[in-house]
């Protein structure tokens, strides 16, 4: 029993404390009821708070709407950007196929080179040097007629002769066939030389 007595106490006790408190709703109805009497008075208070409000508000749409305007420029600059960035990457791409292919081209020119060079001393007889005239196409796989590409100018000759003295006879018949300018021109190991130098190995492999 005595539990009771204390429970209905307990209860008693925080009602009171409760509607002594108050309810909440009605404290804000209260306060805004007191706000509303002072508008009342001063109608104008209320009017220079809503406009504060309403610039509050225009403050942030224009922030709003300066940050989209900005969005939009970074996003246009972006996608210029990446164009531009694909086109360099074409770009690119195109120079190194370039590459692999002027590579692989020098190869395969640098190898028939070497299967053309004969080692040794070989005369050869030039039969003209021309500067806008070009005939390489015609020595293409034809050991007896030969172009070399010398800067602007194009020299041509005919024949490889490990004996100067057919060098010299068969410049003569060229002579005689119409080709004034015919020369020998000697190399070694592939690569061009004076006479004299030709003519110096020469007396050292038959001294």
């Amino acid at each position: 029993m005595r539990y009771i007595w204390v429970a209905l106490a307990l209860s008693l006790g925080l009602g009171w404390a409760q509607k002594k408190k108050g309810d909440p709703q009605k404290q804000l109805k209260k306060e805004w009821k007191r706000k509303a009497k002072s508008y009342v008075k001063n109608p104008l208070a209320l009017k220079a708070r809503e406009e504060g409000f309403q610039r509050q508000i225009q403050d942030r749409d224009n922030q709003i709407n300066e940050l989209q305007r900005r969005n939009r420029e970074l996003s246009e600059q972006l996608t210029k950007l990446e164009d531009q960035l694909r086109a360099r990457q074409y770009s690119i791409d195109s120079l190194q196929s370039e590459i692999l292919r002027l590579k692989a081209a020098y190869e395969a020119e640098k190898k028939q080179a070497r299967l053309d060079i004969a080692p040794g001393l070989i005369f050869k007889v030039q039969i003209g040097a021309f500067r806008l005239f070009d005939m390489r196409k015609y020595a293409q796989d034809n050991p007896f007629f030969e172009a070399e590409a010398h800067g602007d100018i194009n020299r041509y000759t005919v024949g490889r002769f490990r004996d100067l003295g057919l060098a010299e006879a068969f410049q003569k018949d060229l002579q005689r066939l119409g080709i004034k300018d015919a020369w020998i021109v000697p190399f070694k190991d592939g690569v061009r030389i004076t006479m004299r130098e030709a003519k110096e190995m020469l007396a050292r492999q038959n001294p």
